[in-house]
C-alpha cells in the first residue's frame, strides 16, 4: 500500500463514527470501527492462497471434568460495601487501563437476590495502529465514566433494567466491568509490553476483581452468569475458569453476546498469532489445543469449556453476518494479515454454522442467531429480539434455569 491510500485509511477510520450498536438503536456501542462496505481505500485483495490447516483440528479437546469440591478457589480479599440498587464506583489500586491510569469495577446489589450476573463490557481491539484510533476508553475509565453511564441510561436497560418484567436478570445483583484495556479482557501484557507500549492487562484485572466479587457475593448467591458482549464477549471465555474457581459449587453459566471464536478457516492462525503476542492472551484453562502450531485454535475454547465443566451451561449469541467483528476477522484477509480488508458476509455465517455443528453433541451449549449484520443483544430490549420464533427475554430464561426447550435457535 503506497503512503497517500495508508494515510487515507487511518483518516477514515479516526473520522468513523462508533461501529453498529444494539438492536435498540438508541445505545451507543462503542465498539468502533471502519464500516465493511464503506467506500474506502483499504486493501480489499483477495486474500493469496495459503495453508489454513490447523494442526489440531478443531473439536478434538476432551478435557477431565473439573470437580468443584477439589477447586482451591481464589485468594481471599475484602468484601465490597455499597448501597442497594444504585451503582457505586469500586476502585482498584492494581488494576490497569492501557494508558496506564487505575480502574474498577461498578456494582449494583440486590440484598434481596441471591442471583449475581457479571458483566463485562465491549469497545473494540487495540492491537495495531489502526485498530487502537477507535477502541473504547484509551483515556482510562473511572468513577465519573461510571456516573456518565449510569445517568445516561446504558446501565439500566437490557440485561441490566430492573423495570423490564421480560428481564430473566431484573432483579439479580449486579456487577459491572467496563473495558479500558483493548484486549478482550484477555491481556496480561504489564510494563508497557502490550502494543506501542500500552497496558494490556484485562485479564490480571479481572483477577483482582473476582477475588473481591466472590468475598461479597460468594456467601449468598446460589446462582452466577458471566455475561459479556462483544469484546466483552470474548473476555467471558478466557475468564471464566477463574470465575468457576472463585465460586466453587455454586453453579456459573457463561453468557457470551456476539463474541464468536471461528474455526482456523475464517479467523485465520495469523490474526490470532497477533493478538496473542500483543496481548498475551491466557488462553482458557489448560487448553492445549486451543494454541496449535501454526497459531490457531482458538475456536476449541468452547467445546475445552463445555466439556471441562458439563454441568453449566454455555450460551453464544450472534448476528449471522456481524459487521463489527467481520472487520476485526478482515485483518486475516489481507495479504500481510496487517489491515482491515473484506471478509465476505457468507464466510461469517458459514463460521457461525460451523460452531453450531462443532458443538452439536455438547448440550450445555447453545446458539442464538440472528439473520443481520448488527452486533450485540444485551443493552437492547430483550423481548423484542427472536430467533426462531423464541425471544431472547424466553430463550435466557431457559438458558439460566436448564430447561430441556433450550436448544439452538435461528438460521
Amino acid at each position: 500500500m503506497t503512503l497517500p491510500r495508508l494515510l487515507l485509511s487511518v483518516t477514515i477510520v479516526a473520522l468513523a463514527l462508533p461501529g453498529c450498536g444494539d438492536d435498540d438503536t438508541d445505545v451507543v456501542d462503542t465498539d468502533g470501527g471502519l464500516p465493511m462496505d464503506a467506500d474506502t481505500d483499504v486493501d480489499s485483495s483477495t486474500p493469496p492462497e495459503r495453508d489454513m490447516g490447523a494442526t489440531c483440528p478443531p473439536g478434538e479437546p476432551e478435557p477431565e471434568a473439573w470437580d468443584c469440591s477439589t477447586d482451591p478457589g481464589v485468594a481471599d480479599a475484602d468484601p465490597i460495601e455499597a448501597d442497594a440498587d444504585a451503582w457505586t464506583w469500586v476502585p482498584f489500586d492494581d488494576a490497569f487501563c492501557m494508558d496506564g491510569s487505575t480502574t474498577g469495577i461498578g456494582i449494583n446489589p440486590n440484598p434481596e437476590s441471591t442471583k449475581l450476573l457479571i458483566f463485562l463490557e465491549g469497545g473494540g481491539a487495540c492491537f495495531d495502529g489502526l485498530s487502537c484510533i477507535t477502541v473504547a476508553n484509551s483515556d482510562g475509565y473511572d468513577a465519573d465514566k461510571l456516573a456518565s453511564a449510569a445517568a445516561g441510561n446504558t446501565l439500566g436497560r437490557g440485561i441490566t433494567d430492573r423495570t423490564d418484567g421480560n428481564n430473566p436478570f431484573a432483579d439479580w445483583n449486579f456487577v459491572y466491568v467496563p473495558y479500558c484495556s483493548g484486549d478482550a479482557h484477555s491481556g496480561t501484557a504489564t510494563d508497557g509490553s502490550g502494543f506501542d507500549g500500552r497496558t494490556q492487562t484485562g485479564h490480571t484485572n479481572y483477577q483482582s476483581f473476582i477475588e473481591r466479587i466472590a468475598a461479597t457475593f460468594g456467601e449468598t448467591v446460589d446462582e452466577v452468569v458471566l455475561g459479556g458482549r462483544s469484546a466483552g464477549g470474548l473476555g467471558t471465555v478466557v475468564n471464566y475458569p477463574i470465575t468457576a474457581s472463585a465460586f466453587g459449587c455454586t453453579p456459573v453459566h457463561m453468557l457470551n453476546d456476539s463474541g464468536a471464536l471461528l474455526s482456523d478457516t475464517y479467523l485465520r492462525p495469523c490474526l490470532q498469532t497477533t493478538t496473542r503476542e500483543v496481548w498475551g492472551i491466557a488462553v482458557p484453562g489448560e487448553c492445549e489445543l486451543c494454541t496449535c502450531g501454526d497459531g490457531g485454535g482458538l475456536v476449541n475454547s468452547f467445546p475445552y469449556l463445555a466439556r471441562r465443566y458439563p454441568d453449566r451451561n454455555f450460551a453464544l449469541l450472534s448476528y449471522t453476518s456481524d459487521r463489527t467483528f467481520r472487520q476485526f476477522f478482515s485483518y486475516g484477509y489481507s495479504s500481510g494479515c496487517n489491515l482491515p480488508s473484506t471478509m465476505p458476509p457468507e464466510d461469517y455465517r458459514a463460521g457461525l454454522l460451523e460452531v453450531r455443528e462443532l458443538m452439536s453433541g455438547d448440550a450445555n451449549f447453545q446458539t442464538f442467531y440472528v439473520t443481520g449484520d448488527s452486533h450485540t443483544f444485551t443493552f437492547g430490549g430483550l423481548s423484542g429480539s427472536f430467533a426462531g420464533g423464541v425471544s431472547l427475554a424466553d430463550w435466557l430464561e431457559q438458558f439460566r434455569t436448564d430447561d430441556d426447550a433450550w436448544t439452538d435457535v435461528g438460521p
